[in-house]
């Protein structure tokens, strides 16, 4: 894959997919750049640069941001939009600020940073959407509109930037083991699963990495399912 050398901007990639797709881009020879609201790196390699304790569903927190990793570390080459969050409350029961607060962080983030990368010339944008963009859901309706408007958004976005040669696409993950699971029951749902399994963080990175290459310079505006074939049964 045609990105060694390159710089890439990975939200939310302290652990889960994101953590996944740092390590995948630091060994594919890129330099990482690791956005997080914690301000502990956890287990990330030394060599994986963080920039911690950044609350991205603040505004204040986003003003600038990519300008400042410019600076530091250069411009990004290719920004992945992981960071997200996920509640469970009934649709009568929802409260108002955390409907507001999911929307800021997993929405009005994505487009934020994503036109602030591509000022400084990014030309891979890469959303993660999620199976529920295309299921209804009960108890998880705020998260399952934001995945929803991801697709919206790529498309919008996939349009009005191809002439500046920039690709926007989405990974659309299944069940995959991460901390994200836990408001899912693994055993009502692998018997669904054509593929058998709940999936790993690594069985999301191949698509990513292929999105974030020059093989997929004619694929833009686009959702990879990665589900074990999910969205086929």
């Amino acid at each position: 894959m045609t990105i060694k050398g390159k710089v890439a901007v990975v939200t939310g990639g302290r652990r889960g997919i994101g953590r996944a797709f740092a390590l995948a881009l630091r060994d594919a020879g890129v330099k990482v750049v690791v956005v997080a609201k914690s301000a502990d790196r956890g287990d990330l390699p030394a060599d994986i640069i963080y920039a911690g304790n950044i609350d991205l569903a603040r505004p204040g927190d986003r003003k600038g941001l990519i300008a400042s990793i410019t600076r530091d570390h250069g411009a990004p080459d290719i920004l992945i939009n992981n960071a997200a969050v996920t509640q469970s409350y009934a649709a009568l029961d929802y409260p108002a600020g955390e409907w507001d607060k999911i929307m800021e962080l997993n929405v009005t983030a994505v487009f934020d940073l994503s036109c602030q990368a591509v000022r400084l010339g990014c030309k891979r944008i890469i959303n993660m959407a999620s199976i529920q963009a295309f299921n209804g859901a009960r108890n998880i309706s705020g998260y399952a509109v934001t995945k929803h408007a991801l697709i919206g958004m790529t498309k919008c976005l996939s349009n009005e930037w191809a002439p500046l040669g920039v690709t926007v696409n989405n990974i659309a993950p299944g069940f995959i083991q991460t901390d994200m699971l836990r408001l899912a029951d693994p055993g009502a749902v692998t018997g669904r699963i054509p593929a058998g399994r709940i999936g790993e963080p690594r069985d999301v990175t191949g698509a990513m990495l292929f999105l974030a290459s020059g093989e997929s310079d004619y694929v833009t505006g686009s959702t990879i399912m990665v589900d074990g074939g999910w969205l086929g049964r």
